[in-house]
């Protein structure tokens, strides 16, 4: 087939984009999968407490903090660690009332769920605020690159892609034990001075879908070294240790979650989505694909549809998106082959 010319790629795209994305995209499960994830029935019980106050009406009062007008009352809760705020959220009906009602946590409970409790799963809740995890929630780019990114890194709440956090050197991590052997620190002084370490919880955590082995604890190895630096802590040759040192496959991943991102201007949540088109010219034609393993966002996957010959072959195919194609099967399972959640255990 021959390529289709701009002015029919632009007309295709601009009447029938909805049709175009179901046929011709799909949502990588598999990079939600290698991350740190929650199982959706470990999740139904608490959402709704999250996401709501009782239904009875408060019957005491927070003292003080009510003489605080609103609008100060909010800047206050916006200030508190997300531990923090959970525990205020505790004290009494009236606390649940004002918290649950804060724009930001709205958001946040409702559609960044994986975000808070990767956070609090890792022990890391204490160290940002609710706003820390509200603003990767309205941006879909990448901190490092820019391009879109579908995964929240946990030790700095950043919003990164998939392919940044694993070949990024921002984003080493290191277990504790090994950071303090090649710097040539003992652990105990390391974990005074270095931060705090992310707890890793069970997961895969690899392509291969099988469960992986994971470190108690890691160490956000860009963070560490910068501090212990800045004060005598340890030395150039401590740095050059740490650079050469090839990390244990799957351990970035321990520090991650995938995070979707919400629009504010039409109210749409995103989660990414990748080229079926690029799997075929790897898979099928043998041919090189840069694009295979990136996501895009709905308007990013739009304009790559207009230069990518193999997807508008498979709309053509779909005969305006009213007949099945014929697609690789790693993009008809959404690259997810392996019926294991996300602890190593039956989904």
């Amino acid at each position: 087939m021959a390529k289709m010319s701009s002015i029919d790629v632009l007309a295709n795209v601009e009447k029938h984009a909805d049709a175009v994305l179901r046929v011709c995209s799909y949502h990588r499960r598999d990079f939600d999968l290698v991350v740190v994830r929650s199982r959706p029935h470990d999740m139904q019980p608490v959402q709704a407490s999250l996401q709501a106050a009782f239904e009875t009406l408060p019957t005491a009062e927070l003292g003080i903090l009510d003489r605080l007008p609103a609008e100060l009352m909010s800047m206050v809760l916006r200030e508190l660690d997300i531990r923090s705020f959970f525990h205020f959220r505790q004290v009494n009906r009236r606390a649940r009332v004002l918290s649950t009602r804060l724009w930001e946590y709205e958001l946040v409970s409702k559609h960044g769920l994986e975000g808070l409790r990767g956070l609090l799963r890792a022990e890391l809740a204490h160290c940002f605020a609710i706003d820390d995890l509200y603003q990767p929630l309205i941006t879909d780019k990448c901190s490092t690159c820019g391009a879109f990114g579908g995964l929240l890194f946990l030790f700095t709440a950043e919003r990164c892609c998939f392919d940044c956090l694993q070949s990024s050197a921002h984003y080493r991590v290191l277990p504790p034990s090994t950071f303090a052997r090649l710097a040539h620190i003992s652990p105990s002084r390391l974990k005074r001075l270095s931060g705090p370490s992310l707890r890793t919880v069970p997961g895969i955590y690899n392509m291969m879908e099988t469960p992986a082995r994971r470190p108690k604890y890691l160490v956000f190895e860009e963070k560490a070294t910068q501090t212990l630096l800045a004060i005598g802590a340890i030395g150039e040759d401590a740095i050059r240790n740490l650079r050469s040192w090839r990390e244990q496959s799957g351990q970035r991943f321990m520090a991650a979650t995938a995070y979707p991102c919400y629009s504010l201007e039409n109210a749409k949540l995103e989660r990414g989505v990748s080229c079926k088109g690029c799997q075929v010219r790897l898979e099928l034609l043998r041919g090189d694909s840069d694009n295979r393993d990136q996501a895009f966002s709905t308007q990013g996957f739009l304009s790559n549809f207009s230069q990518c010959v193999e997807t508008q072959r498979l709309w053509a195919e779909s005969e305006g998106g009213t007949r099945p194609v014929n697609e690789p099967e790693l993009t008809r399972r959404c690259g997810y082959f392996n019926q294991l959640g996300s602890d190593g255990l039956p989904a």
